[in-house]
């Protein structure tokens, strides 16, 4: 007898489930509306920041490297951009004294640099346009992903800034500087970011499941910052024509380049 009950629960638990399937089939949720490609400026937590808003369905970014080290082919962002035929370009990765990526970095298809286990590569933004999926994610997935996917862009960098709309533990309160990310809503709508000197955790705190620019943002990942900082909007975004880069800024290797879906 005892037996029983545990039967019936399952069977219960079973159509239970089963209901639930249909009502989602029936009811399936609806497409997300198109984010508009856009420039913003906009304060949270009293940070100030620098946005590009944009879809993916429309929209996607690019890596561009410079094998032969920063500065090789573009001085800044408006070079790299402009030589692209890019709608915007951010400054990307990290890079070491010498020049070379201080991460894994893949260029349409070319990998280059190495999978970084510091804090400076805990994250990563990829893209299988075969595939349709662009994404940030923790590098503890990398080799999950790089096993399904093959990603024709790739960018380690790091830290993470958000995580599934959470703010992100242990960052540095020290060091307020200008800052260059980009977020998403785990979707289809995405940020390209430049803040005005913050700390990692100050920005974490303004943009960590917050909604700017029509992005409520999920995963957001830090890239190079300080005087490495570099954004350049083209005129073709609305509001854009626009160019943000410190009096002191030296050369990159590589930027993350805004380019239509074909």
């Amino acid at each position: 007898m005892d037996g029983v009950p545990k039967i019936f629960m399952t069977l219960f638990v079973a159509l239970t489930c089963l209901s639930c399937t249909k009502a989602d089939e029936a009811n399936p949720k609806p497409k997300q509306s198109i984010l508009p490609l856009a420039y913003h400026q906009v304060s949270s937590e009293g940070v100030t920041l620098h946005l590009i808003s944009f879809d993916s369905r429309q929209y996607h970014l690019e890596v561009a490297d410079q094998p032969k080290g920063p500065g090789s082919l573009w001085p800044d962002a408006k070079s790299c951009g402009t030589a692209k035929q890019a709608l915007a370009s951010i400054n990307a990765g990290f890079f070491t004294p010498e020049g070379k990526p201080l991460g894994l970095v893949i260029e349409n298809g070319t990998k280059r640099g190495y999978n970084n286990p510091s804090s400076l590569g805990s994250a990563f933004y990829y893209i299988d346009t075969n595939k349709k999926i662009t994404a940030i994610a923790r590098r503890k997935h990398l080799s999950n992903l790089t096993k399904n996917l093959t990603p024709n862009h790739l960018l380690q960098a790091g830290p993470m800034l958000s995580d599934g709309g959470h703010t992100v533990k242990g960052l540095s309160k020290q060091n307020a500087r200008k800052r260059s990310f980009i977020a998403h809503d785990g979707a289809d709508h995405w940020l390209i970011g430049y803040a005005d000197a913050c700390t990692l955790e100050q920005l974490s705190k303004a943009i960590a499941g917050k909604k700017l620019a029509g992005c409520q943002i999920s995963n957001a990942m830090n890239l190079d910052g300080g005087r490495s900082s570099d954004l350049w909007i083209s005129a073709a975004v609305p509001g854009g024509e626009k160019t943000f880069r410190s009096f002191f800024n030296k050369p990159v290797r590589n930027f993350l380049i805004l380019k239509p879906t074909p």
